[in-house]
C-alpha cells in the first residue's frame, strides 16, 4: 500500500507541473508564454516527494534546423530519481507515456497549437509531423522525450535562411521566457553557417539557458548562409578543377624543361645515362587520417559507424557512440530503414542495425558481436537500468 501511495503522489505531482515547454496554451486556444513550473515548486517542503529527495527536472529543447527550412525537435525532460520507490513510479509513468495514455510530459498537441499560431502570423503553411514518444530510465536518471518535425520553420530571404518570425503569433510571441533548468539549443542547417545572430554562438550552435526573458520587439534572430563546403559548394567545383588543372600543367611543363636542360648540359655518355641511380626512399605512410565523424550529416555518421563495425551494430551501441538521445537515434534509424539504407532486426528487447547486404546473423563476422546478439536474444540484461521500460 505504501508503494501504491507513493506512485499516486508522484503522478499527481507531475500532473501539477508538466515541464513540457516554455510556452502554454490558454483556454481560448491562443498561445501564451509561461515557463513550466518545476516539481520542487509544487510539492511543498513537507511533502512526501520532498522527503524522498526528488529534485526538480530539467528540460532541454533541441531544434535541429534543416536545409529544407524544416526543424527536427527533441524535447527531453530529465528527472533525478534517488530512491527505489521513485524509480518504480517513473517506470510506470514511462510505460504510460510510450503508450500515449499518460497525462503528463511533453505532448505534440501543444506544438500543433503553436505552429497554427505561427502559421497565422507568418502566412507560411506549417505542420507538426512524425511525432514520436519515448521514455527511458538508466540508473537514477529518468527521461521523457518527444520528437517531431516542424515544417516551414525557417523563413527564406533571397539565398539566406532566417530564424525569427516563427516565434510570432497574431498577439505577440509564444516564447517570452525560458524557465529555470530549461535550455534551448539551436543547430545550424547542414551546408549553412551562421552569419549574424542576436545571441552568442559557438560551432554554429546557439544555446540559451534559463531563466531568461525575451522582448517581442527584440527576439532571437539568426541568419544562415550557404557555406563554401556546404550545400552551395558545387558553384566552387568548377574553379577548383580549373586551378588544379593549371597547377598540374605547370608542374609537368617544368619537369619536362628541367629534364631537357640536364640532357644538354650535364656530361656523360649513353652508358652513364643508362646506369641506374641508387636511391633510398623512406617508406611513406599511406594510411589516411581518421575521418572526423562530427563533420558528417547524422545519417552519414551512422553509416560510417556501421562500416567501421563490420556493417552490424546494436542500436544501443549507436546511442553510446554518437551521444545522441534514444529518441533521436530511433527516429533517424526509422527514416534510414524506410529509405532502405539500413535494416533493423528485433532481437529480444534490442534492435540490431545492419547495412544492406550484410548478414544480420553475423555469419563470418566478429565473434564478439555474435555473442552480444546471442545474449540479447536469450533475455534482458541484468542491469535493468539500461533497458527502457515497456
Amino acid at each position: 500500500m505504501r508503494f501504491v501511495a507513493l506512485v499516486a503522489v508522484f503522478l499527481v505531482c507531475l500532473t501539477l507541473a508538466p515541464p513540457a515547454a516554455a510556452a502554454a496554451v490558454s483556454t481560448d486556444g491562443t498561445a501564451t508564454s509561461t515557463a513550466a513550473q518545476p516539481i520542487a515548486q509544487t510539492t511543498g517542503a513537507g511533502g512526501p516527494l520532498a522527503a524522498e529527495g526528488v529534485t526538480e527536472p530539467t528540460t532541454t529543447f533541441e531544434v535541429a534546423l534543416q536545409p529544407d527550412r524544416s526543424a527536427d525537435w527533441t524535447v527531453t525532460v530529465t528527472y533525478d530519481l534517488q530512491t527505489d520507490d521513485q524509480q518504480a513510479a517513473f517506470d510506470e509513468l514511462a510505460t504510460a507515456y510510450q503508450d500515449g495514455t499518460a497525462t503528463v510530459g511533453p505532448t505534440a498537441s501543444l506544438y500543433e497549437n503553436l505552429a497554427a499560431q505561427a502559421d497565422a502570423a507568418t502566412g507560411r503553411e506549417m505542420e507538426i509531423e512524425d511525432q514520436s514518444y519515448d521514455a527511458v530510465r538508466r540508473g537514477t536518471t529518468g527521461r521523457l522525450e518527444l520528437s517531431f518535425t516542424w515544417t516551414a520553420f525557417l523563413a527564406a530571404e533571397e539565398e539566406r535562411l532566417v530564424f525569427n518570425d516563427v516565434l510570432s503569433t497574431p498577439s505577440g510571441t509564444w516564447l517570452s521566457t525560458l524557465g529555470e533548468n530549461q535550455v534551448l539549443r539551436i543547430t545550424t542547417p547542414r551546408g549553412y553557417a551562421i552569419t549574424s545572430a542576436s545571441e552568442p554562438f559557438a560551432d554554429n550552435t546557439v544555446e540559451i539557458e534559463g531563466p531568461r526573458r525575451f522582448d517581442s520587439d527584440d527576439h532571437i534572430r539568426i541568419i544562415f548562409e550557404e557555406s563554401v563546403f556546404g550545400a552551395g559548394a558545387i558553384r566552387f567545383v568548377g574553379v577548383a578543377v580549373i586551378l588544379a588543372a593549371m597547377i598540374i600543367g605547370v608542374a609537368l611543363l617544368l619537369n619536362r624543361s628541367d629534364r631537357a636542360v640536364r640532357e644538354r648540359v650535364l656530361p656523360g655518355n649513353g652508358d652513364d645515362a643508362a646506369a641506374p641511380t641508387a636511391t633510398t626512399e623512406e617508406p611513406v605512410d599511406t594510411d589516411p587520417p581518421e575521418e572526423d565523424l562530427s563533420l558528417l550529416a547524422d545519417d552519414e555518421r551512422v553509416e560510417r559507424l556501421l562500416e567501421r563495425n563490420g556493417g552490424r551494430m546494436r542500436q544501443a551501441a549507436i546511442v553510446e557512440e554518437t551521444n545522441w538521445s534514444d529518441a533521436k537515434v530511433s527516429q533517424l534509424l526509422s527514416s534510414m530503414a524506410d529509405a532502405d539504407r539500413v535494416s533493423k532486426l528485433r532481437i529480444g528487447r534490442e534492435n540490431l542495425i545492419t547495412l544492406p547486404g550484410v548478414d544480420a546473423t553475423g555469419g563470418g563476422g566478429d565473434s564478439s558481436d555474435e555473442e552480444s546478439a546471442a545474449d540479447t536474444a536469450d533475455g534482458p540484461a541484468d542491469d535493468e537500468g539500461d533497458v527502457p521500460p515497456r
